[in-house]
This record gives structure tokens, sequence and C-alpha cells, in this order.
């Protein structure tokens, strides 16, 4: 077979878990499998990093360029993130005729369809396990395991920050404020937490993921992404009384008014398989028409977990330029010109939980209940909690399922009425 020189770009944690993993399986993948892998050049600015990794005879480099103009380099693996360099990383690579692995979520959500043409316009192949669910084989079990199928709705916790907190608030009955900094000072949580607890994360990876299953583009930023920050101790206590636990979720369904993906903070009965899943896990619920149900769960980040993911693809790639099938799974569709069109937040239908924050007096509840109703919104369940202070009461009304413009135009209109004192708190109901 072919010898398959690898370049790496970015040992930091990720990186630095790729050279530990092709060291200690590098011998079984060249005696067992017959694989000639070989990691020829590391790239890192920080070049104290090479002295403390089994590099064994790789050239290490600060310079990028010198892995891109290294004709026998035949895979290049962008370990670097973000969307800035790492895209020119990428494109240069994929135009130079070298295959490109990448466990860069937000490259492939937002570029995913330059970087796909560029990569078949060369007759190489882009690689992708680890950006989504880290050592999760979610990518592979799509494109590949599944394919069998037509996968009709997805449910996913796919952001290990996320439910780290949401489980600990559950736990402790903390606020959302004190949770977050305590996943900070764990490591659990970025110094700037923004992508992962305002939804961006997971909304990269659902968009990635909706791109598969609809086989088209669906882009980031074409549907609605709401994250966990609104979410009140009270509202993880209310929901524990009423059999439910919150979680942040990505949720992909093909229905008959057309493609839904959005995600959000959903409520979920109890003795659901997702409502079980605790701490930094994550897990992907797929369903398809010839399977049925199917849940991939483990660790969705971290050094190892994402390396081997990284690893994986490594191997796929070299099997792929030796047995002479550089694109053995093509891409074609993830293009700009196959843009797929997701359902408007608007139109979905589901059930509510709704926390309404109002003063505590004769006519209120049937004032409430009287604007749903003027909606056609069915109430399942009303309960009232006493109040922190005496002016002002949580009622909860979980509805049956409603579409969202019309709970959100009620809600419109309870709101103006002076019996309100906060806004309303709104939590969808996934079953």
């Amino acid at each position: 077979m072919a010898a398959v020189n690898i370049g790496l770009v970015g040992v930091g944690t990720v990186g630095g878990g790729v050279v530990k993993a092709l060291d200690m399986r590098m011998d079984y993948f060249r005696n067992e499998l017959g694989l000639d892998m070989r990691l020829a050049r590391v790239a890192d600015k920080a070049a104290g990093r090479f002295a403390q990794l089994p590099v064994r005879d790789a050239a290490c480099t600060a310079d990028v360029n010198d892995i891109l103009n290294d004709d026998s380099i035949n895979v290049v693996v962008e370990l670097a993130g973000g969307t800035g360099f790492a895209r020119t990383l990428v494109l240069d690579a994929l135009k130079r005729g070298k295959h490109v692995v990448t466990a860069n979520k937000a490259l492939i959500a937002e570029y995913g369809p330059e970087i796909f043409e560029a990569a078949s316009k060369s007759g190489v192949s882009l690689y992708f396990e680890a950006a989504v669910g880290g050592g999760m084989p979610v990518i592979k079990a799509i494109r590949e395991g599944l394919v069998g199928n037509s996968i009709y709705s997805i449910r996913t916790i796919i952001n290990g920050t996320c439910n780290y907190i949401l489980t600990r608030m559950a736990a402790e009955g903390q606020p959302f404020a004190d949770v977050l900094k305590d996943a900070q000072e764990k490591g659990y949580a970025e110094a700037d937490p923004a992508l992962d607890v305002g939804g961006g994360d997971t909304g990269h990876k659902v968009a990635i993921l909706a791109s598969l299953v609809s086989g088209g583009y669906v882009p980031y930023g074409a549907f609605s992404v709401e994250g966990i920050t609104g979410i009140a101790k009270e509202d993880i206590e209310f929901a524990s009384e009423l059999g439910y636990a919150i979680k942040l979720l990505g949720v992909i369904k093909k229905n008959d008014a057309g493609l839904d993906v959005r995600v959000h903070p959903a409520m979920l009965p109890g003795s659901h398989i997702l409502a079980s899943v605790s701490d930094v896990f994550n897990a992907v619920l797929l369903e398809g028409d010839a399977v049925g149900q199917i849940l991939i769960y483990g660790r969705g980040a971290g050094e190892m977990p994402t390396a081997s993911a990284v690893v994986s693809d490594i191997v796929d790639a070299a099997r792929n330029i030796s047995g002479k099938c550089p694109i053995r799974v093509p891409m074609d569709y993830y293009r700009a010109d196959k843009k797929v069109g997701v359902l408007p937040v608007e139109q979905v239908k589901s059930k509510y939980y709704l926390r309404f924050n109002v003063c505590d007096k004769p006519g209120v509840l049937a004032s409430m209940t009287s604007r749903l109703g003027a909606e056609g919104i069915s109430i399942a369940s009303v309960m009232q909690k006493e109040g922190s202070g005496a002016d002002s009461v949580p009622v909860i009304i979980i509805t049956h399922s409603a579409v969202e413009r019309g709970v959100r135009k009620a809600i419109g209109e309870i709101e103006k009425e002076q019996y309100v004192r906060a806004a309303t708190q709104v939590i969808r109901i996934e079953g």
C-alpha cells in the first residue's frame, strides 16, 4: 500500500491528544491493518508544546507552510480552531490536493459549501467526524451505518457545558450564575461561555446534522437558536415537581409541514431516555424508517474522546488513499445551491410550559386562560404557587399541543395587562 504522510496543525488539547493516540496505535495500524502511516510534520506557534508530546521523528515547526508546501504530505489535520486562519488553511490544503481532517464544527456549519466544493474540485475528501459529538461516531453512523434509512427525527443533547450546568442546577437547587462560575473553575466552561450557554455551539452541530439528514444544505443562522441563560432555578424545581427534566435540546424533524430545525431548552418527561443524560455527557437519539430508534451516548468533548474521532478519520483517509478511492463517501449535496428551507419557528407545534408572575387577585387566572383560549390554546394543567412577595405569585400553565405563533400572540396580550409583574417564561415540552 502507498505511504500516507500526515501533517498536523495545532497541538493544543485535542491536537496533543491526537499525537498521543497516534503514538499508541501507529504500530497496530501498520502491522495489523497494513496501513503505512506516518506523522511526518507537526505545526504549532507554541514551540514549547512539542517536547511534551510523543512526536517520534515528525518534523516540528511554527510555520504551517512547511506542511502545505511538502508534496509528500497526503493528509492535513486542522486542529487550530476558529474560522479565520483555519478556513484559509483548509481551503489551501484542499486546493493543493491534500485530504483534510478537522474537528472544526463552526467551520463546517458556516463555510461547508465552499469547503466541500473545493474538495470535490481537487478530487480529495474532507473528514469531520470530530466536529459533532466528540468521541461519539455520529457522522459515520449517519453517512454510512444508517445510509439505508430515511432519518426523520434527531433529538440531541450535544453540549457538555450546558448539560453539566442544568444537571447541577437540578441536583443542588443552585442558580445559573453560581453553577456557571463553578463550571468555569473546573474547566467545563470557557472563560467566555457565550457560545456554549447561548446555544451557538449546539447550533453549529445541529446545522451539520440537519444538512446530513436532509440531503441538502441547512445554513447555521437559518433556524432558531436559544440558550440556557434564562433558565431560573424555580423553573428547574417546578419542572421536577411536574415530572420533567430541563435540557438544552437540538431538534431536527421531518414532517408534512417541512423540515423543523431548532435549538432551545426543553422539558422532557422524566421517563424519556434523554432525561437521564447528565453532567458533561452527550447523546444523539436518531429515528429512521427502517431501524427505528438508535441512541448514541458518550463524552462529546475532551482531549482523548475528540482525538479518538480525529484518528478514526485519519485511518479512513489512509484506507481510501491506499485503496485508490479518495472520495468514497461524497459530499456533493452539501452545496449553497441546494439550500434546504427550514420551517419558521412561528409555525412549530409543541406543548408549552408557561410561567407567569402575576398579581394575586381574583379574575387574573380567568383573564389569562381567556387570552390563551382566544388563540385556540388548550390548557392541560394549571399550578399556582405561593409567591416570594405579597404582590406577586407564579402561575404555571402546561398547554396541549399548540402553534408557536398563537402562543406568542397570547402571551403578548397577557403581558399588556397591569396584573403581570415580570416577563413570561416559555419552555417547549418534547415527548
